[in-house]
């Protein structure tokens, strides 16, 4: 009778250690920021591609922004940021009424020092 004593009180035991690990919070992840997923479109002069490539994508992957570069002369009109020589100066300039405005601002500010 003992030998049955011990193995229920194993497998309730058992059981409880089961069910309290399963009922455990999962652990929190870092929250995306609220603009993650936005599309930002920026235009670069051909030249200037291989300079900037790499910094866009950080910053836009830290901030889990999508980034849309484009080189061909339509997309002036159509980006968020438009990157232009002035000068022999690269500088930045943000379409006025961008839906991902703030973020171009973003952007150029961290690309363009």
């Amino acid at each position: 009778m003992r030998a049955r004593e011990a193995t229920v009180s194993r497998l309730c035991a058992t059981s409880l250690t089961v069910l309290g690990l399963a009922c455990q919070r999962p652990p929190r992840g870092r929250t995306p920021p609220a603009d993650a997923g936005t599309v930002v479109t920026v235009y670069l002069p051909a030249r200037a591609v291989d300079q900037l490539m790499g910094r866009l994508t950080t910053v836009a992957a830290s901030h889990q922004w999508a980034l849309s570069v484009r080189t061909d002369s339509a997309a002036v009109r159509e980006a968020d940021l438009v990157v232009a020589d002035s000068a022999g100066a690269l500088v930045g300039r943000v379409t006025p009424g961008s839906p991902a405005a703030a973020q171009a601002r973003q952007l150029a500010d961290a690309v363009l020092k």
